[in-house]
């Protein structure tokens, strides 16, 4: 009963989400941002983050919806979240919410994406699968408690499997 509970308790969670965010990920494709950093010299510029993969042409769904669509792609949010994982920070409903949201939009990519995308989709998405598992599949831990315990996930390979789908998505 309380696995049921739990589901419907996340899958309500993730709608909520996915319909607060639904406009917002809406943008025209190629509409990329372009982010850099200085240092406090102002001497170095970071290079910029996926200007390059927004401003080409893709013709895959897969690829244009991962690297062009909305004002933050799934592919920076990738990134952030991989980053979060990677330092233990999901901690809490808010940054579980949003790995948890980010898992199901690749998870609606890999429907859409070719055969060679599908398998690097999958292979970027599985850190966060693993990170919306182990809280839904947790008898001790609800989506909605306060405070989430995600065992630490590799992410090495999301990765690697992100620049992979973005030389596959550009070539």
């Amino acid at each position: 009963m309380r696995r049921i509970t739990l589901t419907a308790a996340a899958l309500g969670l993730g709608l909520a989400l996915t319909a607060c965010g639904t406009d917002a990920d809406e943008t025209a494709p190629g509409a990329g941002t372009s982010t850099s950093t200085s240092t406090a010299a102002g001497d170095e510029a970071a290079e910029s983050t996926s200007t390059d993969v927004t401003q080409a042409v893709m013709d895959d769904p897969a690829c244009a919806g991962f690297f062009q669509t909305g004002p933050v792609t799934l592919a920076d949010r990738a990134q952030a979240d991989r980053d979060l994982l990677e330092a233990g920070a999901v901690t809490d409903p808010a940054t579980w919410g949003e790995v948890n949201l980010l898992s199901q939009r690749i998870s609606q990519l890999v429907d859409a994406g070719g055969e060679d995308q599908t398998a690097l989709l999958e292979r970027v998405n599985a850190p966060f699968l693993e990170a919306s598992a182990a809280v839904l599949d947790d008898d001790e831990q609800l989506p909605t408690d306060p405070e989430i315990t995600v065992p630490e996930i590799d992410v090495t390979d999301s990765a690697a499997a992100q620049g992979e789908l973005e030389a596959a998505c550009t070539s």
